[in-house]
């Protein structure tokens, strides 16, 4: 390997995770920010300290590798969040493409957890390399699911509407019922009284 190749790597798999995880909560978490400071540490090694440029792209591609494994866990995590202040809606999800929304929504959630934990175990017993493709496959399946469910507010703002309605009204219902019951037993137990 050689440090346009390093810079190829960054260009292409770097950035974009590293201005994804920023975007998401407008800041770069410090561990990612490590591990990019000691693979350019590496890089300065060929430059300053007359490294041999294979070992310092070879150090050098190791941190960039584990900046990413990191940014794809926190992309996870930041999910996770999201998921959970989305899945407050699951009875008003129901009512969504008549309960095909939310039946698609915990097929492919669940999904990702199980493509995440493959992950985590092909990092920790396989290698960082085919962890990296494992990681990459649940980052897109991330993506595919917030485009599919968490950008379709207007559907679930639509379900949401419906389900307060329903409510009311069987709220509505229920009172009246209540009352006429109450009338009702008023008069059969004014009528046993009176007897």
């Amino acid at each position: 390997m050689n440090i346009k190749e390093i810079f190829e790597f960054y260009e292409q798999y770097i950035k974009p995770i590293y201005s994804e995880i920023e975007a998401k909560r407008n800041n770069i978490p410090v561990e990612l920010l490590f591990e990019t400071y000691a693979a350019f540490d590496h890089l300065k090694r060929f430059y300053i300290d007359n490294e041999e440029e294979s070992i310092a792209t070879l150090k050098a591609i190791s941190h960039l590798k584990r900046g990413i494994l990191d940014a794809f866990k926190l992309k996870l995590k930041y999910f996770n969040q999201d998921l959970e202040d989305f899945i407050k809606y699951q009875d008003s999800l129901e009512l969504v493409d008549n309960s095909n929304f939310l039946s698609g929504f915990l097929k492919d959630k669940n999904n990702i957890f199980k493509l995440g934990k493959e992950a985590r175990l092909v990092e920790s017993k396989i290698s960082k390399e085919e962890a990296f493709e494992k990681w990459f496959e649940v980052s897109l399946k991330i993506d595919d699911f917030e485009e599919k469910y968490f950008n379709q507010l207007e559907k679930v703002e639509w379900a949401k509407k419906k389900q307060f309605r329903f409510l009311n009204q069987d709220t509505t219902k229920g009172f009246f019922i209540g009352i006429v019951s109450s009338i009702v037993a008023s008069l059969i137990w004014s009528m046993i009284n009176a007897n």
